[in-house]
């Protein structure tokens, strides 16, 4: 099939994606268990196209945050443990019993949420319990000094419970805040286990991708990867790749006299004689605003920079040293094209926030084609592959 007849488009590498996966199993061994985190629609890489994967390495666990998640995970024909990584609403753990999430005991009155359902269902729900020992204070328990009896009586020994996790999450990617977390982690959770019933064994379990991958002390019994998987991240000395690329192409291209202004308020003024290149990719399509007149994007290879304040489908970039341009070519505004690359670590630079904040959403905002290994050294036109299924 051909490329989509989009104006942007986001393709996903799943070579890269199998690759990673097995790389970070080898570096975790056989004594932790793997939680492939696939919420967010994958991180915007699609259920569709990585949850087989995960079931053709044999992956046991799956992280999802959304229903509709769990719905098309179990679509595959994945019959392994789901696992929500949130807070879940009275109605999503209502229907969630049907795909056999685990959920996540996000506090005492939440937990009497779940019980609950557990009680309408008549059946036991499998639940982990958040405990906020890293400072988080999100959704988890505050032990302090000793977990109170009211927490023990409405959570740990209730009857609609089987108590399959400890957990907690980490605040900020900083290894000593992250060995100090995982201490009090080790404490709290090995108090809490000790008020269950003997016979239980649970997970005890804080890790994801910065802590497991750089701290191995804070692995515990099971580790929740997410970013690692899709290659967002410079551990394990780059040996993961980056499975995503925005991209985009040239409609139009125009030269314009020095002392001109480009785009929206006037925020760029050309000094000299420029060639700006139209790309119909803006903030509509998830390519944020906070990038106008910062970010830079790869045009055979070579960097340009994006000198307009972005439109709502449209942006600029001021293509003039490269004289081979052409109307039609290929505009890559994450990830490789030819020996450079946009990075997760760019994108970062560009707009101050993490790069997810961005690529979580151009793959559920734009048509998405998986690539093949052949595809690397494709033009766009010679991609194949379809939509990706979204989750709503």
């Amino acid at each position: 099939m051909t490329r989509p007849a989009s104006a942007g488009w986001v393709e996903v590498d799943t070579e890269a994606i199998g690759h990673n996966l097995r790389t970070i199993r080898a570096e975790l061994g056989d004594h932790v268990e793997f939680c492939a985190v696939v919420k967010a629609d994958a991180y915007g890489h699609g259920v569709d196209l990585v949850v087989p994967l995960l079931i053709a390495n044999r992956v046991t666990m799956i992280g999802v945050t959304s229903n509709d998640e769990a719905r098309l995970t179990r679509s595959f024909g994945f019959t392994g443990r789901l696992l929500r990584l949130r807070a879940g609403v009275r109605e999503e753990i209502d229907e969630g019993v049907g795909y056999g999430i685990e959920e996540w005991v996000g506090g005492v009155e939440h937990a009497r949420v779940i019980a609950n359902v557990a009680r309408e269902r008549a059946r036991r729900i499998r639940v982990h319990i958040s405990l906020n020992s890293t400072g988080l204070s999100r959704d988890g328990i505050e032990a302090g000094g000793g977990l109170s009896d009211e927490v023990v009586q409405s959570v740990l020994r209730h009857p609609a419970f089987d108590v399959v996790g400890v957990c907690s999450h980490f605040p900020c990617e900083d290894r000593a805040d992250v060995r100090q977390g995982a201490a009090r982690f080790d404490r709290e959770s090995r108090e809490l286990v000790g008020r269950l019933d003997p016979a239980s064994s649970p997970q005890r379990h804080c890790a994801t991708t910065y802590a497991a991958l750089y701290e191995p002390g804070t692995r515990f019994d099971l580790v929740r990867i997410g970013a690692a998987l899709y290659g967002d991240t410079d551990a394990l000395g780059g040996e993961l790749r980056p499975a995503m690329r925005l991209v985009s192409s040239i409609a139009a291209l125009n030269t314009y006299p020095g002392g001109s202004t480009a785009g929206y308020e006037r925020r760029h003024r050309l000094h000299e004689e420029a060639t700006l290149a139209v790309v119909p990719l803006g903030y509509a399509d998830g390519y944020h605003r906070s990038l106008g007149g910062r970010a830079e994007v790869l045009v055979h290879g070579r960097r340009a920079p994006v000198v307009d304040q972005l439109a709502m489908n449209t942006f600029l970039a001021d293509v003039s040293h490269i004289p081979e341009v052409r109307v039609g070519d290929e505009v890559v505004a994450y990830g490789a094209q030819g020996r450079d690359a946009i990075t997760a670590v760019d994108i970062e630079r560009f707009t101050g926030q993490i790069a997810a904040d961005l690529y979580t959403a151009w793959g559920r905002l734009l048509p998405r084609v998986p690539r093949r290994p052949l595809d690397r050294m494709s033009r766009p036109d010679e991609l194949v592959g379809e939509r990706g299924v979204r989750s709503r």
